[in-house]
């Protein structure tokens, strides 16, 4: 499982900061590794637990569409929802009061697949190495295999760690003007 998560300190109220996480189409405007085409609460808003957003984001040529579904909706403190995506993944954000205004935290988990691996990791020789070593050992050693799959893995959310990071900055930008 691939965990991914950054926290950020935002110098605005716990409610304005949350307003706008549980805002779909405002969240998705900031991301700025994707192009938000369309962010929508299926019925229209407010955001609440098992509210369904739809999602049609661009990321370079490809179109992704999905939905969220939202598990947990507890103003103003978290956020849960799991998407129905080819590669479901969970997103739980959390804000807390801080003494300069807000504590963000977003936390994004997911199961890869091979492809995802292959494709996010650069083919340096060590990763081309380690997705041999990896095919080799489904073979010969399961346990091996497991904890090089999880490094591989942790590789991936280091990869993906800087998009998370701008995105919350994105957010804070936007409520600090």
């Amino acid at each position: 499982m691939v965990v991914v998560s950054h926290s950020i300190r935002i110098r605005a109220p716990v409610e304005r900061v949350f307003a706008l996480v549980s805002d779909p189409a405002t969240r998705s405007e900031l991301s700025p590794n994707l192009r938000s085409l369309r962010a929508e609460i299926e019925g229209g808003g407010p955001l609440k637990a098992g509210s369904v957003c739809h999602f049609r984001q661009q990321t370079g040529d490809r179109i992704l569409d999905y939905h969220t579904r939202v598990l947990e909706f507890e103003p103003p403190r978290r956020i849960v929802s799991v998407s129905d995506s080819t590669v479901p993944f969970t997103v739980r954000i959390e804000t807390e009061p801080d003494p300069a205004g807000t504590h963000l935290t977003q936390t994004e988990t997911f199961e890869p697949t091979e492809a995802m691996i292959e494709q996010a990791l650069p083919n340096t020789a060590t990763n081309l190495a380690m997705r041999l070593a990896y095919r080799i050992m489904l073979l010969l050693d399961l346990d091996s295999a497991r904890r090089l799959r999880e490094q591989q893995e942790e590789a991936l959310a280091r990869e993906l760690e800087p998009n998370m990071e701008r995105w919350l900055t994105a957010i804070k930008t936007r409520l600090e003007r």
